[in-house]
């Protein structure tokens, strides 16, 4: 096992995340479309890929990234490019607009089994391109394929996984006219409830900021009350404890029993990617030399490499997701409770959630921005009290935001 940051992680990389991939696995067999549901950095996408890395017999895997899509036409684009290059699916897909440019990418790469990146790309453009002005009715085309039988394998299910949809969702809904939103979600769940596609098609769908809030705020919850929530968190204390061990142990900088709690305690919240960047730091400042370690070495590793400036470029996303997630009255709102928030002593001490109701006017905004800021795994909630999730963020957010905050 390697200590991987800054990508996603599958394989033997993959930890502790057994128990989710079995579960997962067992909803999508039982024919249910799930709404991956997941703090920042808890490994999502690493667990998204690792379903399409081990799938089951008798299924096949696609992978939708739509971070970067312009529209619902890329998106769709992206299924009908890796459907094209399938030997499963490629059949029956002719007479979409576009083919003809894929099917000569198609027998220039000599594809025999799975198209490589660039030669994906290029289908996706392709298709994009032929089918941006009437994507809705091209996606109607590539449901009635998928809902051919194979004659040759009627057994083939298929899992299309949509990581960062909650973000193309929230581009349409700013940029755009509301019902290019609506139009997307309701064409994902006609699949969704096609009895055509019914135990042949199945969808996975998640991102870095919480669909339901986004659909809340655009007022369109309706069209994905179908999808069954699973909720991924961070690791427990005791398996965080684990992987420290042995990311050390392989590693040969091996961590003292002390010196592993005292991360633990420093961080609160045992984030995957928070104690990757910690056992890096830590690693980099002794240059190696695990003779160096002591309590003080560690604390200001926490405080000046990982909350400090250098950390900037690891923690900032939790600052600009704020602007896609949240309207400018729940943003507002937002930023006031995390100020508010990241000045208490301990991330232990909790607010009264009537406190920080006298931190805005708009009361309405306040409970959607802590609504968003709870599932997106900002703060956490005990009873009518909230305090940070994670002391890591609330150190570097008091250092680097605390001061924004109208």
């Amino acid at each position: 096992m390697r200590n991987i940051t800054g990508q996603p992680v599958v394989g033997d990389d993959l930890y502790g995340r057994d128990y989710e991939l079995e579960t997962l696995w067992e909803r999508l067999e039982a024919g249910e479309h799930v709404l991956l549901l997941a703090p920042r950095r808890v490994g999502k996408t690493s667990l998204m890929l690792e379903l399409r890395r081990r799938p089951h017999p008798n299924w096949h895997v696609i992978y939708i990234d739509v971070e970067g899509a312009a529209d619902a036409a890329d998106l769709f684009a992206d299924i009908l490019a890796q459907l094209a290059s399938h030997p499963t699916y490629r059949r029956g897909i002719e007479n979409i607009p576009g083919w003809q440019a894929a099917k000569n990418i198609l027998s220039a790469a000599n594809f025999s089994a799975k198209a490589r990146v660039g030669e994906l790309g290029e289908l996706k453009v392709e298709f994009a391109s032929a089918m941006r002005a009437d994507w809705h009715r091209r996606a109607d085309q590539i449901r009635a394929r998928l809902a051919m039988p194979e004659a040759e394998e009627p057994e083939e299910r298929l899992l299309v996984i949509i990581d960062e949809l909650p973000l193309l969702v929230a581009r349409l809904a700013d940029n755009g006219p509301r019902q290019d939103a609506e139009l997307l979600l309701s064409k994902l769940r006609e699949w969704r409830q096609a009895p055509d596609l019914r135990g042949r098609v199945v969808t996975l769908a998640g991102g870095s900021i919480g669909l339901e809030g986004v659909v809340q705020r655009t007022g369109l919850s309706g069209v994905i009350n179908d999808l069954v929530p699973f909720h991924l968190e961070s690791w427990s204390r005791s398996t965080a404890r684990q992987f420290l061990c042995e990311i050390s142990r392989g590693s040969a900088f091996p961590l003292g029993e002390a010196t592993v709690e005292q991360i633990l305690d420093l961080l609160h919240d045992p984030v995957p990617y928070h104690l990757q960047l910690f056992f890096q730091a830590l690693r980099g400042e002794c240059r190696g030399n695990p003779a160096l370690l002591a309590p003080e070495l560690v604390r200001r590793c926490f405080e000046e490499r990982l909350a400090g400036a250098s950390g900037t470029a690891h923690l900032d996303h939790y600052a600009t997701r704020l602007e896609i997630a949240l309207g400018k009255q729940e943003r507002r709102a937002a930023l006031a409770v995390l100020s508010r928030l990241s000045r208490l002593a301990s991330p232990k001490e909790l607010v009264p959630v009537e406190e920080l109701q006298q931190l805005s006017a708009k009361r309405k905004a306040l409970r959607s921005a802590l609504r968003t800021l709870e599932a997106d795994g900002y703060i956490r909630r005990e009873g009518d009290c909230v305090s940070f999730r994670s002391n890591l963020l609330r150190r570097w957010w008091r250092k680097h935001h605390a001061g924004d905050a109208p």
